[in-house]
């Protein structure tokens, strides 16, 4: 390149580190056309359209990037990164994640990541492994009836330790936490890391470790406020609050631990002070009041106690949740519609399948997106928006897993208030099939007896995403 060239190429890459990409790729791809061999740009256009979360071109140009030259590690680690976030996006489909691997391991130049500093492939490269972590059930042979024999008394821990093997696959969980280690050990006040290793940790019920990562990801982020699952910053705001959610869940989830009723009574106090925070850092946070209502419910109903109290205040922000989020995961719905990842046909069998015709959420959601198919986007559009809106994705299943949470402890009290709670997790799997998963293995609302039966019932979603 000549001078001129090579002004504008850090000209361009000066808006992409500013966050104007389409100004960035404009430049980009004038100087692209000039020289179309040129493995730093090529790599940079690449990694620009990653940002935009277009991650066909992001592939087209970093693969084009590593052809003109086999040693460009950071090229190797952005392509790393691109096929994580696809896995991610894609239902956790086998070849991105390997492919995210094998180009982390280039990126490291295949060595022992105790004898590489690149802390930031070897950070991503443990959230790849992460990804691989959580196995799915459907092969996995359950056989509830051959499990509880023997003691009952140690039915639980049997349990426990089974589900932990199908669920969790630890050779990954040990790849993982090598990777995320050294990368804090390179940096230790690197946020996104710390973030990480917590949900390592969280998935194989080791809640105390998950707990105090979070918390030294939640100090030493008060500048930059960028949470483990945030592919940019985000507001204080808004980080803030979701912080607060998962310090609640984990302390919730404590209390699924053998233990005597004061400690357990302590973790439910610390789970139910970060709901009430995080409801007051932002007054219309309708999920932190929705995960404070499941925590105090589920207190009460271990302690044999009435519901009327939880009853009477769910049923006062009752509309505000349908009115948000049904027109939220109707949105999901029909942009997952249009991308054919399941049909109109395969949610009214789910309906049926529950008798759910009069179901709450049916009414609410399922027979609009139904009856309504001209409202759907176009097809075209249907893919990027998914990509890009990923997270909403999660925060629908979110909402539904909690509304399965409240009706499975509601069904004594009032059964009529949200109907039956399998058909929530069905549609929640159906959004996000691997968010629900691992929310069904964490929950303290499902027994562990019944978890084993549940999980099982996992298998028919999945034959609907995977045909």
């Amino acid at each position: 390149m000549d001078y001129k060239d090579k002004m504008d190429a850090q000209r361009a890459e000066t808006f992409r580190m500013s966050g104007d990409y389409e100004q960035a790729i404009q430049i980009f791809e004038d100087i692209q056309k000039d020289y179309p061999d040129n493995a730093w740009v090529n790599a940079h256009l690449g990694i620009t359209y990653h940002q935009l979360m277009d991650y066909q071109k992001a592939r087209k140009y970093l693969k084009k990037a590593i052809e003109k030259n086999r040693k460009y590690l950071w090229a190797h680690a952005q392509l790393g990164e691109t096929y994580r976030l696809l896995a991610i996006i894609e239902d956790r489909q086998e070849e991105y994640v390997e492919l995210a691997i094998e180009h982390f391991q280039e990126a490291l130049g295949n060595e022992l990541p105790e004898k590489n500093n690149y802390a930031w492939a070897l950070a991503h490269l443990g959230a790849t492994y992460r990804l691989k972590m959580i196995r799915n059930i459907k092969d996995s042979g359950i056989d509830q009836k051959e499990l509880e024999k023997g003691n009952p008394e140690n039915l639980k821990d049997k349990i426990l330790l089974y589900l932990s093997d199908i669920i969790v696959d630890k050779e990954s969980k040990e790849n993982a936490l090598h990777y995320l280690n050294r990368a804090l050990e390179l940096i230790p006040t690197y946020t996104w890391a710390w973030g990480m290793r917590a949900s390592v940790y969280r998935l194989d019920q080791e809640y105390e470790d998950s707990y105090w990562d979070l918390e030294v990801e939640t100090v030493i982020a008060q500048e930059s406020q960028v949470l483990q699952y945030s592919s940019s910053p985000v507001s204080f705001l808004e980080s803030r609050r979701i912080s607060l959610h998962e310090h609640a869940l984990l302390s919730f989830y404590l209390t699924k631990k053998k233990q005597d009723q004061e400690k357990k009574d302590r973790f439910y106090g610390r789970a139910i002070a970060y709901a009430k925070k995080a409801w007051t850092v932002q007054q219309g946070d309708l999920i932190a009041r929705l995960i404070l209502i499941v925590i105090e419910a589920k207190q009460k109903q271990e302690k044999s106690e009435s519901l009327a109290d939880i009853l009477k205040r769910f049923n006062t922000f009752r509309e505000d949740v349908y009115s948000k989020f049904s027109k939220l995961c109707e949105t999901v719905l029909r942009y997952q519609l249009s991308a054919r990842k399941y049909t109109r046909d395969e949610i009214k069998k789910v309906i049926d399948e529950n008798d759910a015709k009069q179901h709450v959420l049916t009414k609410l959601v399922l027979n609009e997106v139904i009856d309504n198919p001209s409202k759907d986007p176009n097809i075209e559009k249907a893919k990027p928006w998914l990509w890009k809106n990923f997270a909403l994705t999660e925060t629908c299943s979110n909402v539904l897993f909690l509304l399965n949470d409240l009706s499975s402890i509601f069904q004594e009290e009032d059964p009529t208030i949200l109907g039956t709670s399998k058909i929530y997790r069905d549609i929640s799997y159906m959004v996000n099939y691997w968010y629900t998963l691992e929310r069904i293995y964490q929950t303290p609302v499902i027994l562990d007896k019944d978890r084993l039966k549940i999980l099982n019932q996992s298998s028919n979603i999945w034959s609907i995403l995977n045909k």
